[in-house]
């Protein structure tokens, strides 16, 4: 059940705010957007620093609720509207894996992949999101034999790993694996990743990944 003003989504075009997007598309869930254009500063604005003071897309409102941060959208919508189904119950074991993917893919993959991009390649054992090479096996290691993260089970959890991996794998700062690629493969044809990919990527972008 909607919250009584409904949701709204703080979204700008070539942004992290796409895997936000995507998540709302495989819920079906109604939901307005706001476009917050990153390149003209509108982040920046006093208004929108009221929803979000780091300034950044994408924020989410559910009425009263205010959510940022990738992850933290997507469990929050997954729990509320996709609970049992895109997000595991509480009493489920595969509740804890869920967590853990979706952390990983922000506070792990995203951080290690862009100190790749800019040739800084940290000791994995000095920093707590570890090595690169570390961070490409482990994904290589969980997706090798399996569907998705949590096996032959879709969930949220895929949503914001492959909402990051689309992206790393677009710019070539993820190597082409064969496990990433298949994945990633499964995940853009899904119809809810083409209606957020429309809504938020350059056509060159976007056709690279379909």
């Amino acid at each position: 059940m909607a919250a009584r003003n409904g949701i709204t989504l703080y979204h700008s075009p070539a942004s992290r705010a796409f895997t936000a997007y995507w998540m709302l598309e495989e819920l079906g869930v109604p939901f307005g957007v706001k476009t917050i254009d990153i390149k003209k500063g509108e982040q920046k604005a006093a208004a929108y620093l009221k929803l979000n003071p780091a300034g950044k897309v994408p924020t989410l409102t559910d009425g009263e609720v205010v959510v940022s941060e990738n992850p933290a959208i997507a469990i929050y919508l997954a729990d509320r509207y996709g609970y049992g189904t895109l997000a595991p119950k509480i009493e489920e074991a595969a509740r804890g894996p869920y967590l853990k993917w979706m952390v990983f893919s922000t506070a792990v993959v995203d951080p290690v992949a862009s100190l790749h991009e800019q040739k800084i390649d940290l000791p994995g054992y000095n920093f707590s999101f570890g090595a690169f090479d570390d961070m490409v096996q482990v994904l290589s290691g969980v997706l090798k034999d399996r569907e998705f993260l949590l096996g032959d089970r879709f969930t949220a959890a895929d949503v914001v790993l492959g909402g990051t991996l689309s992206r790393l794998l677009y710019q070539k700062i993820l190597p082409e694996e064969p496990v990433l690629m298949d994945y990633n493969d499964r995940l853009t044809q899904r119809e809810a990743f083409h209606r957020a990919a429309d809504a938020t990527w350059p056509s060159q972008f976007y056709g690279a990944l379909a």
